[in-house]
């Protein structure tokens, strides 16, 4: 049996390569786009640095400094990066190492849905169909930037290892229902809280003996407490208008995404992507067909589950959401309540599998059919990848030598702060920038600053320990040529190196003390910094 699992596990991972082709033969340079994967980039190499350097420090990443905990202000992606260690201790650079993140969130997907299929149905084939419906339903694709959506795997797993402990509980399979819950909430936070209310609502349904798995669980959920505690410390709160523009409509639940071509009469491109939710007809039908199934405790279970997303994803527009909210910790933190769609999705895979198995009793290739059908219906390929700026620059490769105390990159913007933090990936040293969902209040007050091109940008730099300036010269405006001039003539920044448009200035230690001697910039007399001042406005 463990080897037929491992021929399907390898089936999924081809499934995956040819659902997102060209992604695999681009696999050092693609990004599905050229923001949230840079981050989610950042993320995982910062797991694999910090937990080799500092592993008792890992939320204090080298973004948004000074803050502390600033890994909190996205997640954390721990269970993912785990599983990547191998491949980075093998070499493989950050980008590439995302982009097996991607490949094997797909596969892992479908090889969770396809154990909870051929668990409830006893069918490896219906488990099959359910797994193809589940990895590459729209919603996946719609995610693309986002490797822990892809990842959604860790749920099923969750649900089919409770099951499993509920036909025959014993101490082994509850540790590896805690263990499966674990993995899901290191991989992601959206699945460890909505994944949880589905979890509980399961456990009273197949009333499970409650001792081992409840121990096994209390010991998981003191791990989880580890990583959750940055989070409390940073305080991460969504508006209600935020969460309110997020959270779907009923009708969203029929709206596909850009990628699939079969369901292109269902876009529509004024409706947030968020929002587009619709699985795909032929799980629909083959959710009809289940009703046909007398396991209607599998029934009910699904249900349940197709309940609590579709409900769920319906954000502040319902009760259910609203109180999670105002209410539960974490739920707060929650911008996009339409991913709740997630676990419908498990719901109704294992209608798929339900469904798949009672057209197949009597003739099992069926639930190839069924599988193969699916791959229809969802296929994506070719998708559209862009290509990520993969090549490290000399100043990068400068600051990663010398490591400086703390870095600012100029100037700055959104489009910019993404990239920083891709770069930020061949230095590790703590900078001033950054981007995610939140933001630290000593951030926004110097990129306000930063935007204004104030002469007061150097003094709070200075404040806070940057010892050293980045400007991106072919990147500045006349407001930013004008503000490096003045800092020089004003003797608050000077040029220590030039890398091609790089400049490395370094932040002297007052105003009125005098540059060091050392200093590679000739800035002893007026003249010479005059000719400075002349030479970069000239850039």
């Amino acid at each position: 049996m463990a080897r037929q699992h491992l021929g399907t596990a390898a089936l999924f991972l081809l499934l995956a390569i040819m659902m997102t082709w060209p992604l695999a033969p681009n696999i050092n340079r693609a990004v599905a786009y050229p923001e949230d994967p840079y981050i989610n980039t950042w993320i995982l190499d910062w797991d694999w640095y910090a937990t080799l350097h500092q592993p008792l420090h890992l939320f204090d990443a080298n973004a948004f400094y000074p803050a502390r905990d600033s890994l909190a202000f996205s997640e954390n992606l721990y269970g993912i990066a785990l599983l990547l260690f191998p491949f980075r201790a093998a070499g493989v650079p950050p980008v590439a190492a995302h982009n097996l993140g991607i490949l094997t969130g797909f596969a892992l997907s479908g090889f969770g849905a396809y154990l909870l299929g051929r668990l409830i149905t006893g069918s490896a084939m219906a488990g099959v169909a359910a797994g193809v419906f589940y990895a590459f339903l729209p919603f996946r694709f719609t995610h693309l930037p986002h490797v822990q959506h892809v990842w959604g795997g860790t749920i099923p797993i969750m649900l089919t290892s409770l099951l499993w402990y509920s036909q025959k509980p014993s101490w082994r399979r509850a540790s590896l229902f805690a263990a499966a819950f674990l993995f899901n909430g290191l991989c992601n936070i959206h699945w460890l809280l909505f994944g949880s209310v589905a979890i509980a609502a399961t456990v009273l349904i197949v009333r499970p003996r409650m001792l081992p798995i409840a121990s096994c669980s209390a010991i998981a959920a003191l791990i989880l407490v580890v990583f959750l505690r940055p989070y409390l410390a940073v305080g991460m709160q969504r508006t209600w208008s935020e969460a309110k523009e997020f959270s779907a409509l009923p009708s969203d639940w029929l709206r596909s995404n850009f990628h699939n071509r079969a369901y292109a009469f269902l876009r529509d491109p004024n409706v947030n992507p968020e929002r587009w939710l619709f699985p795909g007809a032929l799980s629909l039908v083959l959710g009809g067909i289940a009703l046909a199934s007398r396991d209607r405790g599998t029934l009910r279970i699904a249900g349940v589950w197709i309940g609590i997303g579709v409900i769920g994803s319906l954000g502040l527009h319902t009760i259910f959401h609203r109180f999670l909210f105002s209410h539960v910790f974490g739920f707060r933190a929650i911008r996009v309540p339409a991913r709740w769609a997630a676990i419908a999705y498990v719901g109704l895979a294992m209608l798929v599998a339900v469904g798949s198995a009672v057209i197949a009793r009597r003739r099992l290739w069926l639930n190839g059919l069924v599988a193969i059908a699916f791959l229809i219906e969802l296929w994506s390929a070719p998708v559209q990848w862009y290509a990520a700026p993969t090549r490290v620059p000399p100043i990068y490769r400068w600051i990663a030598e010398r490591r400086p105390h703390a870095i600012i990159e100029l100037p700055m913007s959104p489009e910019r702060e993404y990239v920083a933090l891709l770069h930020a990936t061949a230095h590790h040293v703590p900078m001033v920038n950054g981007i995610s969902g939140f933001a630290p209040p000593e951030y926004i007050r110097i990129a306000a600053l930063a935007e204004q091109w104030s002469d007061a940008l150097v003094d709070e730099l200075r404040r806070i320990g940057v010892t050293h300036i980045i400007i991106h010269a072919d990147a500045l405006d006349a407001a930013g040529n004008g503000w490096m001039a003045r800092a020089v003539s004003a003797n608050k920044i000077a040029l220590q190196r030039r890398f091609d448009d790089d400049l490395l200035f370094t932040i002297t230690a007052s105003e009125a003390r005098a540059p060091s001697r050392s200093s590679q910039a000739c800035s002893r007399c007026r003249s010479c910094r005059r000719r400075l001042v002349f030479i970069l406005t000239s850039v």
